[in-house]
């Protein structure tokens, strides 16, 4: 193909574009009437650093850019020396932290709550439940309000609103009835309301950190992994939660008052260290901006009016099967896996006795986390070799095959094997739906509505995590609990069904027709002629725009 032809042939899109006005409101809407800012190469070099080479526009085009003679139209390897913000590696690393932070932020309250009664002992049994139920409520919340926020204001504005309102409500966990002056609110209701809003920020990491790591590579076969090895974070947290409060209580003993509130507080301390770490950057950032623009006076920003999310939603391909396979999977498997964390202290204490003080409730919680993490390691060593989709219908089918089988067995196992097959459950659910469960939406659906039905997919899960924790208990009183591991094994190969006819192995693209240059030339088009267009409405400056570039809403309209 003579792609000079198709770069000197840019201006023929505008009308193109102009024709999609009605499902695009105004973006471009004015574009006809704009001409070329006079920083073009500076915006040209904003695009090109998100590809292989940068790009220049020509004075003489108002919309084709020209691409320098070496380029190949290949996204791979791209040069981010000018959005370094949003690197792979830093944003590896913020994802990273937020899932470990959030991670931590959820599994630490069990532990809290032993420690605390002592010190404080509970008035009723709801004051225990209202507190472990609280953060799973918020979580919900969250992943909707976190989802539509990536997509609305950007993945990085997202991540440091739900990041901020989960150290404040850590924190404020931490300082549970010592702020308020009212003696008639329990320490277990004040802390049941700060756990709600913790809940709501661990629960906005969750599409937030998935669409953050999907999203830092070009490359659209290493993203499973990155998202492997950003998910098991979740394996580490699970691990270290009891090791720190292990070390928390040889410090202070079991019943002080001071371990329990430390253990709450550290919660804080990633997204501290991801606040300071933003804000050093940006403001070395801004100081390089000075001296580039001395002399530059910036206005206030204005927003343009954004895209109809609703409608880019009802044109998704597939939407109801893409939503089936996603949301309905992780559904399925949280009923599990919450389900059968009730099942935990009867298969330790069959193995190791009964649990009678706050070290030996550790020792057990540090065992889980042991038989947790290589689950989480084996699927990132997997992951590449086959695809998330494979991995989850083995991972069911093999929790379908060991669940029958404690579940026919479960009263003539001995406690060895009991601990073994619960343990060998517990490994095939981590290495295969409690990863990818988490990894598919983000490689399923288009990158403009990504976040979104990424948190829809997130709070069906925690949907299933309620209907597992309220419905196993009295079903195992009700029937036995043979008869509830029997179901689990139902449960396990619905979801395989669910995985083999509604995933797919494909990974969604970012850009429309990928692997066409001339599609990569217009969407690279629509790019320009919108940073055109706010650099004449004075909204903000070329390093403003590199750290707009990963705005999701304005990349992804056909054109």
């Amino acid at each position: 193909m003579d792609y000079k032809h198709v770069l000197n042939s840019g201006n023929a899109l505008l009308p193109t574009m102009q024709q999609q006005k009605p499902k695009y409101h105004d973006y471009y809407g004015a574009m006809s009437k704009q001409h070329l800012p006079e920083d073009d190469e500076a915006i040209g070099m904003v695009i090109g650093a998100e590809y292989s080479s940068p790009i220049k526009f020509s004075p003489e085009l108002s919309l084709a850019p020209t691409v320098d003679s070496s380029s190949t139209c290949d996204t791979s390897s791209p040069d981010l020396s000018l959005t370094k913000r949003n690197s792979t590696t830093a944003d590896a690393r913020l994802a990273m932290a937020s899932n470990f932070s959030a991670a931590y932020n959820t599994f630490n309250i069990s532990l809290a709550l032993a420690l605390m009664r002592s010190s404080h002992p509970p008035h009723t049994s709801s004051d225990i439940t209202s507190c472990s139920s609280a953060v799973i409520g918020g979580m919900i919340v969250g992943q909707l309000v976190g989802g539509l926020l990536g997509d609305w204001l950007g993945r990085h504005m997202a991540m440091a609103v739900v990041m901020c309102v989960q150290v404040v409500s850590a924190l404020m966990s931490a300082f549970s009835g010592t702020l308020l002056l009212s003696n008639d609110v329990s320490i277990y209701t004040e802390l049941a309301c700060w756990r709600f809003f913790l809940g709501f920020g661990c629960g906005g990491v969750y599409p937030l950190s998935a669409t953050i790591t999907a999203e830092s590579s070009s490359e659209k076969g290493n993203r499973p992994k990155l998202l492997a090895k950003m998910f098991s974070m979740q394996g580490v947290a699970y691990l270290a939660v009891p090791l720190i409060t292990y070390v928390l209580v040889l410090m202070f003993g079991d019943g002080s008052d001071v371990a329990w509130r430390l253990l709450l507080g550290m919660g804080s301390l990633p997204g501290l260290l991801l606040i300071i770490t933003r804000l050093y950057r940006r403001r070395n950032s801004l100081q390089s901006s000075n001296d580039e623009t001395s002399t530059q006076q910036i206005p206030k920003q204005v927003r343009l009016q954004p895209t109809s999310m609703l409608e880019q939603i009802r044109n998704e391909d597939k939407l109801g099967h893409k939503l089936v396979g996603t949301a309905g999977c992780w559904l399925l498997f949280d009923i599990l896996f919450y389900g059968n964390a009730l099942f935990q202290p009867k298969v330790l204490q069959s193995a190791f006795g009964q649990s009678e003080t706050e070290l030996d409730l550790i020792r057990d919680a540090i065992i889980i986390g042991v038989m947790a993490l290589p689950g989480y390691l084996i699927s990132i060593y997997m992951v590449g070799r086959q695809s998330p989709r494979r991995i989850q219908l083995q991972g069911f089918l093999c929790m379908a095959a060991l669940y029958a089988y404690i579940g026919y067995n479960f009263d003539s196992l001995n406690k060895y094997a009991l601990l073994g097959l619960y343990g060998a459950s517990f490994f095939f659910s981590n290495y295969g739906p409690n990863t990818t469960t988490f990894m598919l939406p983000s490689i399923t659906f288009s990158r403009s509505i990504r976040s979104t039905l990424n948190g829809i997919c997130a709070a069906s899960g925690k949907i299933g995590a309620l209907l597992g924790a309220v419905l196993f208990l009295p079903l195992a009183t009700w029937v036995g609990d043979a008869q509830v591991i029997l179901l689990c094994a139902c449960v396990s190969i619905v979801g395989a069904m669910l995985t083999f006819f509604f995933t797919n192995d494909a990974v969604e693209d970012d850009e429309e027709g990928t692997g066409n240059c001339t599609e990569e030339l217009k969407r690279l088009s629509s790019e320009a002629h919108l940073m055109r267009l706010r650099q004449q409405q004075n909204e903000c400056s070329p390093r403003r725009m590199s750290r707009e570039i990963s705005m999701p809403t304005f990349l992804d309209l056909k054109v």
